[in-house]
């Protein structure tokens, strides 16, 4: 018989104050996966900004804000990937971990980028008519930073986290000499939290792929152009410190976890988490015009499940949170399968069916989110053990398990896909009863939706409220 990653069953699992730091760094992961990044990249970049930030004088405020910032700072990655996928025709996962590390100042570099990433599987005509439309894009690389900072600067926002970490998201792009995106600015006109935070991730990015010497050399030879020269020298002026550099390959979960700040230490309260997790959400369906309001509209269907077997309070709430962050895992499939018209191949479908697994991989880090990590993990488990991940039968999917699943399939069916239109609902409960599905959860739905001839889609505000 399978087993469950987690020994508490969800009736005897304790409540656990949270840590706000803990369920952001925790979530950075899935940032991680949605920009290209090596797990762990928004942390060693959180404890290198952190770094500079305190080298430079910055109090602790400004401390507090810079911290959340470089945690969250591609929560808008997603929401450029469709675009990405449009322009280059590529793995837009792919292209953004490249995109890291191209001197876009240099022509050369910027060319070769393009002829890596622009429909590499097509042959050498299609390629070239590619890159000639690319090339016809005014500030494409304008528009799709746009996206990125203006959404991520947006969330912060929603998440309470501030204006400075706002605006440190929004300008984490732009350079000192004006040639950075999108807004140009140059200087000091830049925020102090942004051009810390531009150094910090290119840095990262540069020791964790080609060393920390080369990184630095990068640097310096950037100084004055990408980054700011005094944050460049204060750089330097750590850059011996080799515990400080052990912390950041080895334990940045732990070092950022531990720091003697507000920002590592503050709870987080339900209504906090719950913004996160509506956060987290919209992050996931935006990387897909396929996907939009997927997370959102699972979670209303979830929940009218929910209240048609009578599951209340705070297993309610429990489920509420894991529909809203079932698909987190889905950030790490390339857009080129998800927008992709036409079904998957046998290899594409490998890759989709791995998302469950991203998403437990992620939520199990949170202390505290074991029922959630439980009940997302298990979305496309199916009670004759044919589901995937992990196979498991109806002797260990819980009542919340099986409803999360009936209403991930009841929106798959019933919304539009890049290889087919939303089917009418006879045809989709037609097909839910032939499914290995939870013949209750199934009948909730049915009485609610049989006869209609389309779905009318719930209202956001359904799976929003508490």
């Amino acid at each position: 018989m399978p087993h469950l990653p987690f020994t508490l069953t969800l009736d005897e699992a304790p409540h656990r104050t949270l840590c706000l730091a803990e369920v952001l760094s925790s979530l950075s992961y899935a940032l991680d996966l949605t920009s290209g990044q090596v797990r762990g990249h928004a942390e060693r970049t959180c404890l290198i900004g952190m770094r500079l930030g305190a080298s430079v004088g910055m109090e602790e405020a400004a401390l507090n804000s810079l911290y959340h910032a470089l945690l969250m700072k591609d929560s808008g990655c997603s929401s450029n990937a469709a675009r990405m996928f449009e322009i280059y025709g590529s793995d837009d996962i792919q292209a953004k971990y490249a995109s890291k590390i191209v001197d876009w100042t240099n022509i050369l570099e910027a060319i070769k980028y393009a002829a890596a990433h622009t429909l590499p599987e097509g042959s050498l005509l299609a390629r070239a008519g590619k890159m000639v439309k690319l090339a016809g894009i005014k500030n494409v690389g304008d528009q799709l930073m746009q996206a990125r900072c203006s959404r991520g600067a947006q969330i912060a926002l929603s998440l309470g986290l501030g204006q400075e970490t706002a605006d440190c998201i929004k300008y984490l792009d732009e350079h000192w000499d004006g040639l950075g995106a999108p807004h140009h600015l140059v200087g000091d006109a830049i925020p102090l939290p942004a051009r810390i935070a531009c150094l910090a991730q290119t840095l990262e990015v540069f020791a964790q792929t080609f060393g920390l010497g080369p990184a630095y050399e990068m640097i310096r030879a950037r100084s004055g152009r990408w980054f700011d020269p005094d944050l460049v020298r204060a750089a330097h002026e750590f850059r011996q410190d080799d515990a400080f550099w052990k912390s950041v390959r080895e334990t940045p979960h732990a070092a950022l976890l531990g720091m003697d700040i507000r920002a590592a230490t503050e709870a987080a309260t339900d209504a906090r988490v719950d913004s996160v997790c509506d956060a987290f959400a919209q992050i996931v369906d935006a990387k897909s015009q396929f996907t939009g309001e997927h997370s959102t509209r699972v979670c209303a269907y979830t929940l009218e499940i929910a209240d048609g077997l009578g599951i209340s309070g705070e297993r309610r709430t429990t489920l509420r949170r894991a529909a809203l962050l079932h698909d987190i895992g889905k950030l790490a499939v390339p857009n080129s399968i998800l927008d992709k018209n036409g079904k998957p191949t046998d290899e594409e479908w490998v890759c989709i069916r791995r998302h469950p697994f991203h998403s437990q991989q992620i939520l199990e880090l949170i202390g505290g989110f074991e029922q959630i990590t439980q009940i997302a993990a298990a979305h496309h488990e199916r009670l004759d053990g044919k589901g995937y991940f992990r196979g498991l039968t109806a002797d260990v999917l819980s009542v919340e398990m099986r409803a999360l699943a009936v209403a991930d399939v009841f929106d798959a069916l019933s919304a539009n896909r890049p290889y087919r239109d939303a089917m009418p609902m006879d045809k989709v409960f037609s097909i839910l009863q032939s499914e290995s599905l939870d013949p209750d959860c199934v009948g909730v739905l049915r009485d609610k939706y049989q006869g209609q001839s389309f779905i009318a889609f719930p209202p956001s505000d359904m799976a929003l409220a508490a």
